[in-house]
């Protein structure tokens, strides 16, 4: 400890003058930390960011700006044609000129945007041209696993090996974006339009996708949103793989392969979907358990809906209609509820493959099936006499579809006459004892012209 002695005659003295001026340069110090302590920590980014224009005197490339910028500034990209890969690693927005007029093209090199870092924002923007090596994951925009709340939104991306590949970044919103694929390619040889990997609340929404592999393929997500997006000609517009508690709704694939492809997943809402004028299976059930497929339409399919190990589902309000064969059921399902559905003008309305008879209604009520050939003298809406969905000749002439030839000879109408008359005869069958005598739902508006569903 010091202590300072003053002679008694120099004891220093200090007059309020003195004190309020040391206080008030202390006081205007403190403050002044303050206030730019609140501008760095607390302020809302968005008061404090740049705004940066691409290209200026200043920023001939965009990396060059993104290598300047601070975390949270926008990045504003003029029209015309930028020949560069980009790496994003710090929270930006960059946003493209109207009408996806700024364009970023990667020479077909690799990955042309990679993003490392969260908040990231990417609108707006044309990217194409990227490489085409599919075991490297080129892709047009490619998120890694840090880059987590990474939102695309309306971007228009085409010649891309994957469109948009989201590898394990939790919380990614893709909205409103166009990927088209290298068409000109085998199909084995394309990515996929939207690939996303390993992810938690996502939302995938509004986009249109055409050309690419698979359209938008999920696997080893949770509580994630696939809404309202558009496939055509694709191999499996919808491909699901490994996918738990998440919603599938309102989107539609038309002249591909399968129209979605759901497989062993869990408490999945599948609902309002429109599946049309695929080469094989409109809507694909394999393993899928504890959901909720609703509402949706599967309109000129080989199968409608194909059901494959698939149980404890409720099917419910479906439409489906005009397709070979309206709904493929195989091995298990007697523990799904499959009620209020309309199967209409399906040439084999159930093809049926198990062990055990299937009864596909409640108390209340069962399906609509337009080949229904029964009466309701009560006419409470329900049909009195029990429809059997499939029997032994469908099955037969699945199997050798050189039979069909036969299907409408007198001997074929013998057979399955006497099937229905004797039960001893009687296979193992889908069978609805109360059929309802009009459709449960309206026309949907997809039905009136199929052509234009993904237009």
């Amino acid at each position: 400890m010091i202590t300072l002695f003053y002679p008694r005659h120099q004891t220093p003295r200090f007059n309020n003058d003195t004190l309020t001026s040391s206080y008030l340069n202390k006081l205007v110090g403190v403050i002044s930390f303050l206030l730019l302590f609140f501008a760095a920590t607390i302020l809302p980014r968005s008061l404090t960011a740049a705004d940066l224009q691409i290209p200026s005197e200043q920023f001939l490339t965009i990396q060059a700006a993104i290598t300047a910028a601070a975390s949270g500034d926008s990045l504003h990209i003029a029209p015309g044609i930028f020949q560069e890969n980009i790496l994003i690693d710090k929270p930006l927005f960059l946003r493209g000129a109207p009408d996806n007029k700024s364009i970023i093209d990667g020479s077909g090199k690799g990955k042309v945007i990679t993003i490392t870092s969260p908040n990231v924002h990417v609108s707006g923007l044309t990217v194409r041209h990227s490489g085409d090596i599919i075991e490297d994951s080129d892709a047009c925009i490619y998120v890694t696993k840090k880059a987590a709340n990474v939102k695309l939104d309306g971007n228009s991306l085409n010649q891309c090996a994957f469109g948009i590949w989201v590898n394990g970044s939790d919380s990614p919103i893709v909205t409103n974006n166009i990927v088209t694929g290298y068409q000109k390619r085998f199909l084995s040889d394309r990515g996929n339009g939207i690939h996303i990997w390993n992810i938690q609340n996502g939302l995938v929404k509004g986009n249109r996708v055409f050309g690419v592999r698979d359209g938008i393929y999920l696997s080893n997500t949770g509580t994630s949103s696939i809404e309202d997006n558009v496939m055509d000609d694709v191999r499996f517009g919808i491909h699901y793989m490994y996918n738990d508690n998440n919603r599938v709704t309102g989107n539609t694939t038309c002249n591909s392969m399968v129209g979605q492809a759901m497989m062993f997943s869990k408490r999945l809402v599948i609902s309002n979907n429109a599946v049309i004028n695929n080469r094989d299976h409109g809507l694909m059930l394999r393993a899928i358990y504890d959901s909720k497929i609703e509402g949706n339409i599967a309109y000129g399919n080989n199968k409608g809906i194909f059901s494959n190990d698939s149980d404890f589902n409720e099917i419910t309000n479906n439409w489906v209609e005009n397709n070979a064969i309206g709904i493929n059921v195989m091995a298990s399902g007697e523990d799904t509820k499959v009620i209020g559905n309309n199967f209409i003008a399906n040439p084999v309305q159930v093809l049926f493959s198990w062990r055990y008879s299937l009864y596909w209604h409640n108390e209340k009520k069962g399906n609509y099936w337009s080949d229904y050939l029964g009466w309701d003298y009560d006419s409470d809406g329900i049909g009195d006499k029990i429809y059997y969905a499939s029997n032994q000749m469908d099955t037969l002439m699945h199997r050798h579809p050189k039979m069909r030839l036969l299907a409408l000879s007198p001997v074929i109408q013998l057979l399955q006459a006497l099937e229905t008359r004797f039960p001893v005869l009687r296979s193992a069958s889908v069978i609805d004892k109360k059929p309802v005598m009009r459709p449960t739902l309206p026309m949907p508006s997809q039905i009136a012209a199929p052509e234009k569903a993904c237009l």
